[in-house]
């Protein structure tokens, strides 16, 4: 494995690991689990707002989310690129706040994790997940998850996956 790869996984596991944390001090069981998976296309991008190195990328598409079926969402996205933590063109991505509006409420997401350059592919974002009970509406208030998300910024495309358990 090289340092690269070491490194990125290093970094996805410590956020995990601090958001699992959070999980299980809250307490996170409830009866009806869902596992979750979407594949989300970006469809409005305007150019990234950066300043010193940081940036602030927002975002909107629509795809699907299993298995709620269509949905639309926003992406409020907060990358640093002061220091490369798997190597030139990468970054850190602090914090993302995806908001996905489905038929039964509104889905609100935290995550972070690390953006880092592929060859041939290009850069592949590996971020973790937590539900935002408190923010999130319909079906998904009072929810509690978390998972994983690889997006692809070339193509514009996120799958975030995980299990959700509903607070309704």
């Amino acid at each position: 494995m090289n340092n690269r790869t070491l490194v990125s996984t290093a970094g996805v596991a410590l956020i995990a690991a601090a958001f699992a944390g959070t999980q299980i001090a809250a307490g996170a069981t409830h009866p009806r689990a869902v596992h979750v998976s979407a594949q989300l296309n970006v469809t409005i991008s305007p150019p990234p707002v950066c300043q010193a190195g940081i940036c602030t990328i927002n975002n909107s598409g629509t795809g699907r989310l299993a298995p709620f079926g269509r949905v639309t969402f926003t992406t409020a996205i907060t990358a640093d690129g002061n220091q490369t933590p798997c190597g030139t063109g990468s970054q850190w991505v602090n914090r993302i706040i995806r908001t996905v509006h489905t038929s039964n409420g509104t889905l609100v997401l935290h995550e972070a994790g690390l953006q880092c350059p592929l060859p041939g592919i290009g850069p592949r974002v590996d971020a973790v997940w937590t539900v935002d009970g408190a923010d999130s509406t319909g079906i998904f208030a009072g929810a509690r998850g978390r998972g994983y998300d690889t997006a692809y910024p070339v193509q514009d495309t996120a799958a975030p996956r995980g299990t959700i358990s509903l607070g309704r």
